[in-house]
Order: structure tokens, then sequence, then C-alpha cells
């Protein structure tokens, strides 16, 4: 009877050896990483708005010329409905970078949009911001919106069809979004929710916000 071979034992390797989790971050930390890197460049997107504005400008520009060079009817209507237009974008573009300073200056968790979209331009994190940051993020957006209303005003001379329409479209948006967002704030400083005070939003709010500033772009422009 012959004798069994005895086989040596193998040593384990690096394999064999029962591997150890890897440890990994904690969720929200590397939701946050993720959305970092999705986030626009802040550049690239004022860039793209500023584009914007330059373009819309140049086209109300050429048909008020137009308008003032020939003193055609046709021309008249054209730049009357290009300062509507151009009035109340410019004044719109205004008003959403005015909430996006005002909620990154406050501390706010307000991440841009995708550059390939237009609107909105940002999206604010309720449940990583504070009420104060709410506040100043709604207060951010009147401030641009106002003081582009100034500005108009004192660089145009008012003394065309065209840039009347201009002004008053400027001052029509923004009595539109003081309408709809002055309210949503003071219930907020009376202790409502940001998200509660949102939802009290609803059609006849921009109904009303909508004939105001319809209505006070009129009159200013009857006023002119």
């Amino acid at each position: 009877m012959g004798a069994e071979a005895i086989q040596p034992e193998k040593p384990e390797g690096p394999s064999e050896r029962p591997s150890e989790p890897a440890a990994e971050a904690p969720a929200d930390d590397a939701a946050a990483v993720a959305s970092a890197a999705k986030e626009p460049i802040l550049a690239l997107v004022a860039i793209r708005d500023v584009g914007i504005v330059s373009a819309l400008l140049t086209l109300w520009g050429t048909a008020d010329l137009w308008a003032e060079s020939t003193g055609l009817g046709l021309a008249t209507l054209v730049s009357v409905v290009n300062g509507i237009l151009v009035g109340a974008g410019i004044t719109g573009l205004a008003h959403e970078w005015g909430h996006f300073v005002g909620a990154r200056l406050s501390g706010a968790t307000a991440p841009l949009a995708p550059a390939k979209g237009f609107l909105p331009l940002y999206d604010f994190d309720f449940q990583k911001s504070e009420v104060s940051q709410f506040q100043a993020m709604s207060i951010g957006g009147h401030v641009p919106t106002w003081g582009l209303v100034l500005l108009l005003a004192w660089a145009l001379p008012l003394d065309s069809p065209g840039r009347i329409a201009l002004v008053s479209a400027a001052v029509g948006f923004s009595l539109f979004a003081s309408v709809v967002e002055f309210p949503v704030m003071s219930r907020v400083s009376g202790g409502m929710a940001p998200l509660e005070s949102l939802s009290k939003i609803d059609r006849q709010t921009f109904t009303t916000a909508a004939l105001s500033g319809a209505v006070g772009a009129l009159l200013l422009a009857a006023l002119l």
C-alpha cells in the first residue's frame, strides 16, 4: 500500500483573501458632488444672457431708428411692438438674475439650471435653505427690475412711440412681478413657510397681476 502524497498548503493570495468593503462617501456628499459637476459655468450663462439682451436691444433699436427716419406707420407699429416685447423681456431676465444673485449672496443652495435651457435660471433648494435666504432671494429679484426701469427712463429720451413702449413695458412687467411676489414675502414674514406661501399663488393672482401691469403700462404710455 503506497503512501499518499501530502500536498503542501498554498499560501492565500491577495485574490483569495476576503476583500474589505470600500468606504463609501455619504449619500448627501455624493449627490452634492454630482450636482456640482453638472452645474454649468456661471460666466458662460452670464455671457449667453448678455448676448440675448444685446440682440433684443439691437432689434428694437433698429425698428425705432426705422420709424424715426421714415415716419412710416408700419415702421412705428413695428417699433412699438418690439418695444413692448423687448422691454418686458429684458426686465424679466433682469428679474431672474436678481433672484439668483440674492439667493447666492445669502448663502442659499441655488444651483444654476442646465445652460441648454433658458428659464428657469436656477433651482432654489427649499430643504437646504433658510427662510431668511428665501426672503433674500425674493427681494433680490426686484432690485434690478426697478433699477432697470430707472436706468431706461434716465438713458432714453422718451420722444418716440418705440421708446415709450419700451419703458412702459418694463414698468408693466415690474408691476406684474411685484403684485405676484410681494404678498408671498409678506406671508413668509408673518411666519408662513415659503412653500406654503408660494402655493397660495393661483390663477386669480396671475390675472390680477397681469391686469395691474397692463393698466400701469398703458397709463404711463398715455402720460408720456
